[in-house]
């Protein structure tokens, strides 16, 4: 082949190139426009063969038994829809969810078929919640003095009215997953071809005046110095990915010595699981994408002293099965913290269906490990949890700047020596919930002082007490049914018999006698009992209920001096 015409040729791949990607940038902006979507509260554009393109939220598209995977769409607080929807991966983890897109709320954007959703299917769905409501009514039954309007709601559920709503809520079409091509991929590769294109043809016309070898040694020393300096500004990435160890079946352990832009995140103004989502893919990932799973916990949290004067934290993590990282952040502009990850929430573990902690996946997931802790203390003696409530997602709407609570508890590891510290930084933001739930804090630090921090409309709620489960404590506005759960009450009792001073073995003890050492309800159990000693910077582990052998963590334990 002559120059002139592999000149030909890598001018046209890169013209060729160009086009893709104009294509792709074109048809993708009109594709996740909203323009074409099909509306599933409109009988003209939901209904059977139609096609078109549906926005769903990552969070509102789950696995409902057996196999069936439900999409739920809200139009306004009071009117929603359940699609049962087909061909969709639910591991959110999978190369074939890399390659969904989302638009610019964050949703995922599937192009679908409308077909009629089989009888047998539909009424699987519905007994499943007439089952549920069931199970709901009885247990309010014997409970006594129930809120008069908690009542009302589970009675108008299994009512016949009830069970007509549900039928309405119910769609007799579903949503099947034709094909939903991505264009920003189709974009890449278009830039890509293009970029292959202009360099082969650049080679060419180098060939003219210099020899090849000459040619291929420029190339290869502008590859390498790229590579190098590519390398050079991850360095710190890749030293957090690489101190990855399994210490323990399902239990990890990592240095985290990268930079999570902590300040620019407060800045950030963020109100919501997408804005999270989007912020960490630009910020941390490099433009790809990540999820959360929508799980929530329960927990127990209390602050003791010992025969010493050494404040410890206790807290039990009840949680369906699920493995967990224990995270030491090295950082420069703050303290530096032990705070313990539960995998389950981005969906990484030993689990079926789950990505793999020790796969290249898993590995990337961990530059996100900072903003998904669940409890934690730092050098200064300060300690805080996060424990699940039974309520609704709640916001706070003033003029503060928003941000994520999961955020929150980084920046009050990071930049708190106290309780009082601790809450003069929330006071300046309003907390944000997310994943369809909502969560409180148990504060703690080793002047002896423990909080337990709630946020309802744009009020926060301090209540100061050494122990705390899923009870709302602040008000009483919003009810939860404790059903026959006794841990607060155990816990209280054994902290009033000892005047809040036990032992680091008796307070696991206490961990011990409030866990869950089955697998019962939601296949619930204690996920890992931890003892923090806020004074001594030091962390005794338990995992899965063997409290015979417990991990002992600290600085060492990550090389640290």
């Amino acid at each position: 082949m002559g120059k002139k015409t592999a000149l030909a040729i890598a001018a046209a791949a890169a013209v060729i190139g160009a086009g893709i990607a104009a294509a792709g940038a074109v048809s993708g902006s009109r594709m996740l426009s909203k323009d074409n979507a099909i509306d599933v509260f409109n009988q003209q554009s939901f209904k059977t063969g139609a096609e078109g393109m549906v926005h769903v939220a990552p969070e509102d598209v789950f696995e409902l038994e057996n196999g069936i995977v439900m999409a739920g769409f809200y139009r306004g607080e009071d009117e929603y829809y359940e699609v049962v929807i087909g061909g969709i991966d639910q591991n959110r983890y999978s190369a074939g969810h890399f390659l969904v897109p989302h638009d610019e709320e964050g949703k995922l954007v599937y192009h679908v078929k409308v077909e009629a959703c089989p009888e047998e299917i539909r009424q699987q769905v519905y007994n499943y919640y007439v089952d549920l409501f069931d199970s709901m009514y009885e247990r309010a039954l014997a409970r006594e003095g129930l809120d008069r309007e908690y009542m009302d709601i589970i009675e108008h559920l299994v009512s016949e009215e009830g069970h007509e709503e549900l039928d309405s809520t119910l769609s007799h079409q579903m949503l099947k997953v034709t094909r939903t091509p991505n264009y920003g991929l189709m974009k890449a590769i278009g830039i890509a071809v293009a970029v292959a294109g202009t360099l082969a043809a650049v080679c060419i016309l180098l060939s003219y005046r210099f020899k090849a070898k000459t040619i291929a040694l420029g190339f290869a020393v502008l590859v390498l110095a790229a590579l190098g300096v590519c390398i050079f500004a991850v360095r710190k990435q890749i030293a957090t990915i690489t101190s990855l160890k399994e210490i323990r079946p399902g239990v990890y352990t990592l240095k985290y010595t990268a930079g999570y832009k902590l300040d620019s995140i407060l800045e950030a103004d963020l109100g919501s699981e997408a804005d999270l989502l989007n912020w960490l893919e630009d910020n941390i990932y490099f433009g790809l994408p990540v999820a959360l799973k929508d799980n929530l916990f329960g927990c127990s949290a209390f602050l003791v002293t010992d025969e010493n004067g050494n404040h410890l934290m206790g807290r039990n993590t009840d949680y369906p099965e699920a493995d967990c990282l224990i995270l030491y952040n090295d950082t420069d502009d703050g303290y530096d913290s032990i705070s313990v990850v539960d995998l389950g929430i981005i969906n990484i573990g030993s689990g079926g269906g789950q990505v793999k902690q020790n796969s290249f996946a898993g590995r990337v997931a961990t530059l996100a490990m900072p903003y998904t802790l669940v409890e934690g203390m730092n050098e200064a003696g300060f300690g805080m949890s996060i424990l699940a409530l039974s309520t609704d997602e709640l916001h706070q709407d003033t003029e503060r700047k928003d941000v994520i609570y999961c955020v929150a508890a980084r920046a009050v590891l990071d930049k708190c020596a106290t309780v009082d510290e601790a809450l003069e930084l929330l006071r300046q933001y309003d907390i944000q919930m997310m994943l369809g739930g909502s969560c409180h804090f148990f504060l703690a630090d080793k002047t002896g002082k423990s909080v337990i921090v709630e946020w309802f409309d744009n009020d926060m709620y301090v209540t100061e007490n050494p122990a705390c489960t899923n009870y709302i404590f602040g008000t009483d506005k919003y009810y939860i049914d404790p059903g026959s759960d006794d841990r607060y009450e155990v816990m209280m009792e054994e902290l009033d018999g000892c005047n809040c001073v036990l032992s680091a073995g008796e307070a696991m003890a206490l961990l011990q006698k409030v866990g869950y050492d089955n697998r019962g309800v939601n296949n619930l159990g204690t996920e890992w009992s931890c003892v923090y000693d806020l004074d001594n910077f030091t962390v005794t582990m338990c995992t899965d209920c063997n409290y015979d052998d417990p991990i002992v963590i600290s600085k060492k334990t990550f090389g640290v001096k």
